[in-house]
């Protein structure tokens, strides 16, 4: 459904009550009791991304984390972003679940705005600045790839970006553990919104070298693009 007219917020609460709840009152007082969600879902704040439906998952299944191009800030740069990094240790530690995906997908505005960011931090300074820290991806397609077209190249960032936070999540000790000793399985999802198709890919994916190509150069990309 696309939304042309103001949703009544209100009515549909009600109803939930109403209906939803009402007809399922035994799960949810079960529900209530209990948080033992087994995937850590790293998502886009895009709205058209619903990991439940992705899933078909009950209310419970999956912890997440939303943020703008579904980032996760590396462990060792000094601008750290405690807020993102609390929900990744508290599902590893706390909740012990059993998955991280990292979901990417198709038409990302914030993949988009990361292939002209300057501008684009003008505009808005703390999406922009947010946005920085997948920049180096979009740098590294623009150098190896530059005849590619640009619909092209920013399906590839999308992609990219989403393996990229794989990397990302394992500079942290208490994921590292974990992924090592086989207690989580790391994986990021590319989902295609028209075409209803999820791509896979492991941390060591067909990704991993062009990944560890960008890592290596990512303070110069970072410094350069911080001007």
């Amino acid at each position: 459904m696309i939304f042309k007219e103001k949703p009544n917020l209100k009515e549909r609460i009600e109803k939930f009550t109403e209906i939803e709840h009402a007809f399922n009152k035994e799960f949810y007082e079960k529900l209530e009791t209990r948080h033992n969600p087994h995937t850590l879902f790293i998502g886009c704040s895009d709205s058209r991304v619903e990991p439940e439906t992705l899933f078909q998952a009950e209310a419970g299944e999956i912890f997440q984390m939303r943020n703008i191009a579904n980032i996760v800030p590396r462990e060792e740069e000094p601008d750290t972003h405690p807020s993102a990094v609390s929900a990744i240790e508290y599902a590893v530690q706390m909740l012990k679940v059993q998955n991280i995906i990292v979901c990417g997908h198709s038409k990302c505005g914030g993949c988009a705005a990361l292939r002209k960011l300057k501008d684009y931090k003008k505009k808005y300074p703390y999406t922009g600045e947010w946005l920085s820290q997948s920049v180096s991806i979009s740098n590294y397609i623009d150098e190896e790839y530059p005849d590619m077209k640009e619909s092209d190249k920013i399906v590839m960032l999308e992609k990219l970006n989403a393996v990229q936070q794989l990397d990302n999540l394992m500079t942290y000790d208490f994921v590292r553990q974990k992924v090592k000793a086989k207690k989580i399985n790391l994986q990021a999802y590319y989902y295609d919104i028209a075409r209803g198709t999820i791509s896979v890919y492991d941390y060591d994916s067909v990704f991993s070298n062009i990944i560890k190509e960008i890592t290596s150069t990512r303070k110069d990309f970072i410094d350069n693009n911080e001007e």
